[in-house]
């Protein structure tokens, strides 16, 4: 499931042109970064000036154009003492003679460090992607600013799958169309919004392949957060929780494992965990029975795999 990117000189000239202006000087020097779910470039830029991480975008590609834009906005807004690289510009450009725009670039500074190690976990590195969890979420940020609030989107996939009821429910456990009602029931409107409410900063797509592993001043490694176009406002434990599905799914342990690991502090309620494993069961099972979207063809098979890891966490929940 890992995407080969295009590289510097697969970009048209111009935009080239553009991005070495940008930054200051012709670049002397690139790497490509593969891998993610989305189409489109992630480079890191060697310059006279320096370097510079940078990623790009065709509007052809609605989807990603649309999150770069996201990002720049919420990555430009990010609390002073978030571990995350810092944002540099955001740049819309046409194709030559044109007016509408055709490419979105997004720069940040590049961070020095390593992917967290997978294959197999690193139990350390995953600590180190909890503890990144827990002081991303220690940051509040203000209602009403670049920040969506989180509870304010209403997950629909619990209600679709029981009124649906799609044939494709056949290839996971019996246990979940047996249950889509009472999982419905669970992740109601009502109850997610009551789940999710917080003023608290929240990723939103906190996983390895969103994260370095950096070596700081004092030797201690520690985890940096990377792409930030779904960043909102919410509890602090969902980002901790939101990312043990694809941990689990990719080798790593079981959810409640890595928990038993990490605990939740001890004031988050147990039913909005509950809450939130349910709306995710639902939301990964409906999205892989779906046709795959333009330009990202392998995420089926990623929600699938996140889908059977939740489904069992849900159940023991649920016992």
């Amino acid at each position: 499931m890992t995407r080969v990117r295009p590289t510097w000189p697969d970009l048209p000239t111009h935009v080239r042109d553009a991005v070495a202006a940008r930054l200051g000087g012709p670049v002397t020097g690139w790497t490509s970064h593969d891998g993610g779910y989305s189409p489109g470039w992630a480079l890191t830029l060697e310059s006279a000036a320096g370097s510079a991480f940078v990623k790009v975008a065709s509007t052809e590609h609605e989807v990603a154009a649309s999150l770069h834009r996201r990002e720049a906005v919420r990555a430009a807004a990010l609390p002073d003492g978030v571990p995350a690289p810092a944002f540099r510009w955001v740049m819309e450009l046409p194709e030559p003679g044109e007016t509408e725009p055709a490419w979105v670039v997004v720069a940040s500074d590049v961070v020095d460090g390593r992917a967290p190690r997978t294959e197999p976990w690193d139990l350390d590195d995953l600590d180190r992607l909890q503890y990144l969890a827990r002081r991303i979420g220690e940051h509040e940020v203000p209602d009403g600013g670049a920040f969506p609030t989180f509870s304010d989107h209403v997950w629909p996939e619990s209600a679709q799958l029981a009124a649906e009821r799609p044939a494709g429910l056949a290839t996971y456990d019996p246990w979940l169309a047996a249950n889509l009602d009472r999982i419905a029931e669970i992740a109601s409107p009502e109850r997610q919004a009551e789940a999710f409410a917080g003023s608290h900063l929240v990723h939103g797509d906190l996983r390895a392949d969103n994260a370095l592993v950096v070596r700081r001043a004092d030797g201690v490694e520690a985890a940096v957060a990377v792409d930030w176009p779904h960043a909102v406002r919410g509890a602090a434990y969902l980002d901790r929780t939101a990312m043990l599905p694809a941990v689990h799914a990719t080798g790593g342990p079981a959810p409640e494992e890595a928990l038993e690991r990490a605990p939740l502090p001890a004031g988050v309620d147990p039913e909005a965990v509950t809450v939130w494993t349910a709306v995710q069961t639902a939301y990964f099972v409906y999205t892989s029975l779906q046709d795959p979207p333009p330009g990202i063809p392998h995420v089926r098979a990623f929600q699938r795999i996140q889908a059977e890891s939740c489904i069992p966490w849900l159940r023991a929940r649920l016992r």
